[in-house]
């Protein structure tokens, strides 16, 4: 005779956390206050006291320096910590006001960060700076703070310009997010000059060979903003990235550069436009030279028939584009 075991049924239990009880009203949701002065979480029905000694997790803007009557440095607790920063950790900054401040802001910042850190630190103040002169967003400072702190720590900085490396990891990192510049516009941020930044660019791929995916610099990447920066409408923008496009398809303009013919395309494309651009003001905008615009859209000038499509509004316009 087979006998059955019954199960035994299984008793769900009552979840209490985070949840508070008044012992004296007994209620299941009591109306609780607190108290931020005391820290104490007081019962409105009875006005027992249901917890103490609570923490404020509100910000506490105090700051103990001279400046504290006039609430000019709402600060909590110093800097935030950075990670690329090898002994980072929460610091102590020296109030301004006494006579003695500036060499006890000396000492601390000496003895907070070593030789290493210091260095790093000034030059992620440098990629900050010239990261906020182009706009460039917040993950574009990261990404070339990384790059740098990856190429110190291989000491592959030693015996070169450090100013030169910060501007080819700041070059690397607008490629990586698709935001392309060009050597010409980050030269124009530092007193490196052009060829110097092309060097420690070629050095920096070459270390990071193995885990750096850099994507081909396109016309596409410029059009929009030496566009926007010319201030040409949106039709423009379309049939400069259209002809762009049409002219690396077809090998016309082998050899040369995508700004060079970024700058050629808008040129022809504004000369068919009523909101007309000269060389000289594409020049200035994109860094080629006026001869460089020539010669490429010389190139461009042969095929122009075949580089504007014939539903475009330009097209009926392209027996008079200028010979050069």
């Amino acid at each position: 005779m087979l006998s059955t075991v019954k199960p035994t049924p299984q008793i769900k239990k009552q979840s209490y956390y985070n949840k508070l009880w008044c012992m004296v009203c007994r209620i299941q949701d009591p109306d609780i206050i607190e108290d931020y002065a005391k820290g104490d979480l007081i019962c409105r029905g009875c006005g027992v006291v249901v917890g103490d000694r609570i923490v404020d997790e509100h910000s506490e803007w105090r700051t103990f320096s001279n400046s504290e009557s006039t609430g000019a440095d709402p600060n909590r607790v110093g800097g935030p910590i950075n990670p690329l920063l090898r002994d980072s950790a929460l610091s102590t900054t020296v109030g301004k006001g006494s006579k003695d401040s500036g060499t006890l802001t000396r000492l601390q910042n000496k003895s907070a960060l070593g030789t290493g850190d210091r260095n790093l630190l000034a030059a992620f103040k440098e990629i900050g700076r010239m990261a906020d002169h182009m706009n460039l967003p917040q993950t574009v400072q990261d990404r070339a703070n990384e790059l740098f702190r990856f190429m110190d720590d291989k000491k592959s900085t030693k015996g070169r310009s450090v100013d030169g490396m910060v501007a080819a990891a700041l070059y690397i990192a607008c490629r990586q997010e698709h935001l392309s510049r060009t050597f010409k516009e980050i030269a124009a941020l530092t007193n490196v000059p052009k060829k110097e930044i092309s060097r420690c660019y070629k050095i920096m791929k070459e270390t990071f060979a193995s885990v750096l995916n850099l994507q081909t610099i396109s016309s596409e990447d410029f059009t929009s903003r030496f566009c926007s920066t010319l201030k040409l409408p949106n039709d423009v923008k379309k049939g400069a990235e259209h002809v762009s496009k049409m002219a690396m398809d077809m090998g016309i303009v082998a050899g040369k550069s995508p700004i060079s013919v970024t700058a050629a395309s808008i040129y022809m494309v504004s000369q068919l436009s009523p909101e007309k651009r000269t060389q000289k003001q594409i020049a200035d905008v994109s860094g080629v030279s006026e001869v460089t615009i020539r010669n490429a859209y010389k190139d461009l000038y042969a095929k122009r028939d075949q580089l504007i499509p014939s539903d475009s509004p330009y097209f009926s316009q392209v027996q008079y584009l200028p010979t050069n």
